[in-house]
């Protein structure tokens, strides 16, 4: 027999895309910080950034995508790695009805172009210039292939520009007809036994555990009253990290980003923005443990 008491909670049915999270929040608490960026390279201030501040961001983004002809449907991969710009980049896609192609940022050339050319990616955003050479490298090979954005190249702001033109209501207009069971992403699996293949997976299947889990597990990530902060680190091209984000946005958790997967980077992160809810999976945990743990004996407290 089944224990009711141990049901899952029941939550509100998906009535439209991953994107409308963020606008509901940012037309109902404008000023909550939802997410925080680091002031500079390596420091270890950072800033939030309002609901209605990320916002802005996205709406000014989407405006450039359909400047460049994104349009419903279309397919547009992003390799880098988990940084603020993913996230702004990602729920743009979703705004216009954009379906986003996770790439791990250590793919090597062979497997980039496989991925592009068996989703049929339209554009691609990558990280920096040897992305962008590694997807240059393939280009011959990949037909549908129109657009090739950098985020060190200060592709966002480019993409704002271009589409500074269009009204806001041209991308509202687009988010509202974004359906639940419409593909959000397609991810890719790690390919061990071949080619990867890849899984397409609807706003629904992301926004519906989120929501599951929010219902029944969200007092446990901060103390009653206070904001639950959530350092994201894990790949975004893993769904666990997408996952992650979905999560945040949705619940309303303030979210930083840690690009880098070493132990002295995410110790670094973890005692300067300081998260109430630690998610990982075992590897991280000793690469943070062990950083600790050294700088403890260099400090002679590693009895501590």
């Amino acid at each position: 027999m089944r224990d009711p008491a141990l049901a899952p909670p029941a939550v509100p049915p998906l009535t439209g895309g991953l994107a409308d999270s963020l606008f509901e929040t940012a037309a109902r608490t404008p000023a909550l910080p939802m997410l925080a960026r680091r002031r500079g390279p390596g420091s270890t201030r950072w800033d939030e950034v309002t609901a209605v501040e990320f916002r802005d961001q996205v709406v000014a983004v989407a405006k450039g995508l359909i400047a460049s002809g994104i349009s419903p449907g279309d397919r547009v991969a992003i390799l880098a790695r988990t940084r603020y710009e993913w996230t702004v980049f990602s729920y743009a896609l979703w705004t216009v009805g954009a379906e986003v192609v996770p790439v791990y940022p250590t793919s090597s050339r062979d497997q980039v172009e496989w991925i592009l050319r068996d989703a049929g990616c339209v554009g691609v955003l990558v990280e920096d210039e040897q992305s962008v050479m590694t997807v240059g490298s393939v280009c011959a090979s990949l037909p549908a292939l129109r657009h090739v954005w950098q985020l060190d190249a200060g592709a966002l702001d480019t993409l704002a520009e271009r589409g500074a033109f269009l009204p806001f209501a041209t991308v509202d207009s687009m988010r509202r007809i974004v359906l639940p069971d419409s593909t959000a992403v397609v991810a890719y699996t790690s390919g061990t036994s071949g080619r990867a293949l890849g899984c397409a997976l609807s706003h629904r299947g992301l926004a519906g555990p989120c929501d599951t889990l929010l219902a029944g597990w969200g007092h446990t990530v901060a103390p009653p009253g206070e904001q639950g902060a959530v350092l994201a680190f894990l790949p975004f091209s893993h769904v666990y990290g997408l996952m992650i984000q979905s999560l945040c946005v949705r619940g309303g958790l303030l979210m930083a980003h840690e690009p880098a997967m070493t132990g002295e980077a995410l110790s670094s992160a973890l005692c300067s923005f300081r998260p109430t809810y630690l998610y990982a999976v075992p590897s991280v945990l000793e690469k943070i443990y062990k950083n600790f743990l050294r700088a403890a004996q260099q400090a002679g407290r590693g009895a501590l």
